[in-house]
């Protein structure tokens, strides 16, 4: 008898945890809505605010079609690593970000700030034959592109660059 007893006393546990549960879930999916800094946009949300008759606009939705963000990241992180890579992202960097393509891994570079690292000619030879640009890389070509589509792409990946008043942003 006493370990049904102790069986039964487990249900205010359980109730206890799912109630645990529900309220972490709501503040998780709810309370960001209440965030200022996540409500308005920043210097860097504006430049990338694309015109939709814009190449930097097509560039993206290309950027979209052949998956690109499965294998780049678009997020620098606050940590040592990412230092090297521009100012550290921030939730109103994404405003108007629809979708907002933060990626899930690196298996190539973080693509945040590109638009800083490399020219337009670099970019054009790495999406035509990436193994001639980075020896070893597993970035498939995108030779098989119209002309415009890799254009539009390369106008997009340019784009990608911090605003002047963030740029010096440190690492956190």
């Amino acid at each position: 008898m006493s370990g049904y007893e102790d069986e039964k006393s487990m249900l205010p546990y359980i109730i206890g945890a799912v109630i645990l549960f529900f309220v972490g879930t709501a503040g998780t999916t709810y309370l960001p809505f209440y965030d200022d800094q996540m409500q308005a946009p920043n210097q860097n949300a504006e430049l990338r605010h694309l015109s939709v008759e814009s190449s930097e606009y097509r560039g993206r939705e290309v950027y979209i079609r052949e998956g690109c963000h499965t294998c780049h990241t678009m997020f620098v992180r606050p940590v040592l690593a990412d230092s090297s890579l521009g100012p550290i992202s921030q939730p109103a960097d994404y405003y108007y970000d629809a979708p907002a393509m933060l990626g899930t891994k690196r298996t190539g570079a973080d693509l945040m700030w590109v638009g800083n690292r490399w020219n337009e000619d670099w970019h054009r030879e790495h999406l035509l034959n990436p193994q001639k640009v980075l020896p070893g890389s597993i970035m498939p070509r995108y030779d098989y592109l119209s002309d415009e589509d890799l254009e539009d792409l390369i106008a997009y990946l340019m784009s990608l660059k911090p605003s002047p008043q963030t740029e010096g942003r440190p690492v956190e």
